[in-house]
């Protein structure tokens, strides 16, 4: 079973081969919504002017941003290791990258704001991305809780 874990000030992921080949599926599944789920995103001007223009300079370098945190992922995932020795600059990129997967696999499902847990239905809990977003969650709180400790 996967292990997040804190050792000589770096943090170690521990995935079997077939937690890692999940978890690239649910990478690649997800990547493809991330710009839907931007769309849910705050505006950052409530001028329509203003927000086209932030839209125009601002969110490129924001996607470029999201693609490398996700790149970053792929690579130690792909890399065919169980153990997973990663930097605190990678540690931030997964917690960055698993964010926006998590926004995107709720955005799939209709969350559209906190407090949705306690009236999921069944319906919900049986859906494919519910799962994805909770092992998702789940490593994001892992990875959080190890660079606390």
């Amino acid at each position: 079973m996967a292990s997040v874990l804190k050792r000589r000030g770096r943090i170690q992921v521990r995935l079997d081969e077939r937690e890692r080949v999940a978890l690239l599926d649910i990478v690649e599944r997800l990547t493809v919504h991330i710009s839907r789920a931007l769309a849910t995103t705050p505006r950052a001007y409530e001028d329509e002017t203003k927000q086209a223009e932030y839209d125009r300079w601002v969110r490129p370098e924001i996607e470029r941003g999201y693609e490398a945190d996700l790149d970053v992922i792929r690579d130690a995932l792909s890399a065919g290791d169980e153990l997973l020795v990663l930097t605190e600059a990678q540690v931030y990129a997964w917690l960055r990258g698993f964010n926006q997967l998590r926004l995107a696999a709720g955005s799939l499902i209709g969350i559209t704001e906190d407090g949705w847990e306690s009236d999921a239905t069944d319906a919900l809990r049986a859906q494919p991305e519910f799962g994805m977003l909770m092992a998702l969650g789940w490593l994001q709180e892992e990875l959080v809780a190890a660079l606390e400790s």
